[in-house]
């Protein structure tokens, strides 16, 4: 079932430990809170196993550098809670693509990070390179 807060949305892929978000537009600090705790939530249950993160960022707008800083914080948040490995679904941008990377950078955390024009292509990757 869809979870969503103005620009995110939040669904766990079936059969899989993945949670996906997928946003539209433009975003804000209240929006990504929500997130990262319905996230954590659709989560909880694979702390133990591990789960991955799929964000589908292809109608996203960039974000603000403090936006930007409530990222860092929710990888942090994520890979503590036993998120393996976070996939970027970002279409064509070059810039959604600096912006995740940079994120996950300043996040300190060394979680594992692909980038993909497409959902499909991400969850495959996650097949393939992290087991999950």
């Amino acid at each position: 079932m869809t979870k969503k807060n103005g620009a995110q949305s939040v669904d766990v892929i079936s059969g899989r430990r993945i949670v996906l978000s997928a946003g539209v537009g433009k975003t804000n600090i209240d929006e990504l809170k929500w997130l990262t705790e319905t996230v954590l939530a659709s989560a909880k249950a694979w702390k133990n196993t591990g789960w991955a993160y799929i964000a589908d960022c292809s109608q996203m707008s960039p974000v603000s550098p403090s936006e930007g800083g409530e990222l860092v914080t929710m990888t942090q948040k994520f890979v503590e809670a036993g998120c393996k490995a976070f996939a970027f679904a970002e279409g064509t941008s070059i810039m959604l693509k600096v912006q995740a990377q940079k994120n996950t950078e300043r996040s300190q955390t060394g979680v594992a990070e692909g980038h993909f024009a497409t959902v499909e292509e991400a969850l495959d990757w996650l097949k393939k390179e992290v087991n999950i």
